[in-house]
């Protein structure tokens, strides 16, 4: 009854852990966990970090505290299925306690209450969580949290701990180079694309069987509402573990479900698995089992999504007197859409996939323009309405900014579809962006409360691939007091441009993990992404100047534009 009352509890802060005063009762000591285990100043989730944290076991005629500091020091290393931290186990819980069941990252040391003669409790703020299957959640709030408390036994006359709850607490300093991020993908419901999903897996931790088996369980609760799909079957659970690679293949073990798909079916299945294993090093490819019996599987020539859709490298922009993409000095003209683009007097552009079809905003609306000899086409003519996005099912996205939840979807031969949004009322909508995948969106907004960015799924018809609505709005973290800007960077990052204090703050988000700040260009009033991550951001100044990152800063391009394209 009390290992399950622990183990609750530990899951519990998860959501919602209990929290403790401001200041904790006379008695509480502070822990430090400093001695050769974090590092100092934050690492950079782009890093390929190539070393371990190796902590000391626990040492002759160690207290209980320092047992304690030890044990969730150690927890920084993962080897071994987490052999150093095991070492501060009682015999009896070292092989039953489940590191992997969910993580909380701290936001500084905590503090240690002492409960009873062989029991302390442990309190600390947390800022986020990673759960079973790699999920990344900032937490509601940083108040100090209270863990299960610790009980301790003695053992050869050593103390060690022997009743914790499942899972393991990181400093936030140490769990980027302590947990590695990985995508793993799922399909959109018309099994066109491919659809990111950004987990979160221990290092030195088998990840490719980590990685299989969350791609076996649903998708992040926002993306599984309709949006996407899996190629696996219900069910189907890997038999055979761990993962194993030989030669660059990852021969991965499943349950007999798999075996009554058609070959396309199975086709699917594969290209789900070996995208999601893509980032492991040394994996190169997939093969799957049944009962270690090899499935066949045809190969795919024809029709395969690209896993990460790549745009043209340079910037596209417009000039007074031009509109195309920035070769050296020159602008290169895309066809006949550069010319209808400064017939029509554009004031924003996106380019669709393919570069046959644009959306562009001007002083009459919204407009569809095809490449060749088409005449361009009036989609939406009503007031105020923010720079349109296009799909790749050719709807063009429209909305006014001070009426976020009139969102519509129109057919290039003017079909108009409402697309449902419980966006906040009362709230103005400064972009939107669908992104490359089809099955998400992007939307920043501005109100009484300040800015505010979120994500959603979007959800389609199964038949026509008519947006219906949008899911769940999935907030990401924002600084500023203004909104301005947002866009794309990548398929699970987006950047944000906020205003504040006659400055303008740009920030990189993870869609599932973290945010930083990417400094402060002069002025900005728009953002594009393009390829590179974050090498291909570029920034628009009020003054015309287009900025790139450089550093921990902005530098000029030598470019000046009246407005970045987009490129979908």
């Amino acid at each position: 009854m009390r290992e399950a009352r622990w183990r609750r509890g530990m899951r519990a802060l998860l959501v919602a852990a209990a929290t403790l005063p401001a200041l904790l009762v006379a008695g509480c000591v502070s822990v430090p966990f400093s001695s050769g285990v974090e590092v100092g100043g934050a690492v950079d989730a782009d890093v390929d970090v190539d070393f371990d944290f190796l902590p000391s076991g626990p040492s002759a005629g160690a207290s209980q505290e320092e047992i304690l500091s030890g044990f969730l020091a150690a927890t920084t290393a993962a080897q071994d299925n987490y052999r150093i931290a095991r070492s501060f186990l009682a015999d009896e819980v070292a092989d039953v306690w489940n590191p992997y069941d969910s993580t909380l990252v701290r936001a500084r040391e905590g503090t240690v209450e002492r409960l009873g003669d062989e029991t302390l409790e442990y309190s600390v703020p947390i800022v986020a969580s990673v759960d079973a299957v790699g999920r990344y959640s900032v937490a509601d709030s940083t108040a100090s949290q209270t863990l299960p408390a610790f009980r301790f036994v003695q053992e050869e006359g050593e103390w060690r701990i022997a009743e914790l709850g499942d899972g393991i607490l990181i400093s936030q300093q140490a769990f980027p180079s302590a947990f590695s991020q990985h995508t793993i993908y799922y399909w959109d419901a018309a099994f066109r694309n491919l659809v990111p999903d950004l987990r979160w897996f221990p290092t030195r931790s088998e990840v490719a069987t980590r990685i299989v088996r969350a791609v076996l369980e649903p998708p992040t609760s926002w993306l599984g509402q309709g949006a996407t799909v899996s190629a696996i079957p219900a069910g189907t659970q890997l038999a055979l573990a761990p993962v194993t690679v030989d030669d660059g293949i990852a021969r991965i073990d499943l349950t007999g479900e798999v075996l009554s798909l058609s070959d396309r079916d199975r086709q699917r299945l594969r290209l789900q698995l070996a995208a999601s294993l893509r980032a492991v090093s040394g994996v190169v490819g997939v093969e799957i089992t049944v009962a270690e019996n090899l499935v066949s599987i045809p190969e795919w020539t024809a029709g395969a999504p690209d896993i990460v859709p790549q745009v043209d490298p340079r910037v596209l922009l417009r000039t007074d007197d031009a509109f195309g993409f920035a070769t050296g000095g020159e602008i290169e003209p895309l066809g006949t859409l550069s010319a209808r683009v400064l017939e029509l007097g554009a004031t924003a552009v996106t380019v669709a996939s393919g570069r046959n079809l644009a959306t562009v905003l001007t002083p009459a609306g919204a407009w569809a323009i095809a490449i060749g000899d088409a005449e361009p086409a009036l989609l939406d003519d009503r007031p105020g309405l923010i720079a349109p996005s296009i799909d790749g099912y050719q709807f063009v996205w429209t909305v006014p900014a001070a009426s976020p939840r009139a969102l519509r979807a129109t057919e290039l031969d003017g079909t108009v579809h409402a697309v449902e949004a419980e966006l906040p009322a009362g709230s103005r909508i400064v972009s939107l962006a669908v992104s490359r995948d089809d099955a998400r969106v992007l939307l920043m907004l501005d109100g009484q409360g300040g800015p505010r960015l979120v994500v959603a799924a979007v959800v389609r018809d199964e038949t026509t691939g008519i947006p219906v609505r949008l899911g769940e709005l999935r907030d990401l973290p924002l600084n500023g007091d203004t909104a301005v800007a947002a866009a794309w960077v990548d398929e699970v990052r987006v950047a944000s441009v906020t205003r504040t204090d006659e400055q303008t703050l740009v920030e990189l988000h993870e869609i599932g993990g973290r945010s930083r700040p990417l400094g402060l260009p002069r002025d900005a009033v728009q953002i594009v992404g393009g390829n590179g991550g974050v090498d291909g951001i570029r920034v628009l100044g009020a003054d015309g100047i287009v900025f790139e990152p450089r550093g921990s800063g902005w530098q000029s391009t030598g470019l000046r534009a009246s407005f970045l394209g987009t490129q979908q």
